[in-house]
């Protein structure tokens, strides 16, 4: 039986199979905030410390903005991947 004929059938291990799958979903998304809320925190402390090597901050600076930029890309994913899964899960409800 393919995946859609499952999902036409509703069957409850694609419905356990589903749940657990957004269980992970929301934890790797609300480990990838607190990340990301950590590495703005970082961030913020390089721009304001008082000894702020110009050269050598800038470079860890860019450093910083491209790891940030990289984080809000993978929450990015974590929430697509998440509104499909309880897409998915909803279809089996109805």
């Amino acid at each position: 039986m393919t995946y859609s004929q499952r999902l036409a059938h509703g069957n409850s291990s694609d419905i356990v199979y589903l749940e657990h799958q957004i269980a992970i979903a929301e934890e790797e998304l609300a480990k990838a905030e607190e990340n990301l809320k950590n590495e703005e925190a970082e961030l913020q402390q390089v721009r304001t410390k008082v000894t702020y090597d110009s050269a050598a901050g800038s470079l860890k600076e860019t450093k910083m903005m491209e790891q940030l930029t990289e984080a809000q890309k993978t929450i990015e994913r974590i929430r697509t991947r998440l509104v499909n899964l309880q897409e998915d899960l909803g279809k089996l409800g109805d």
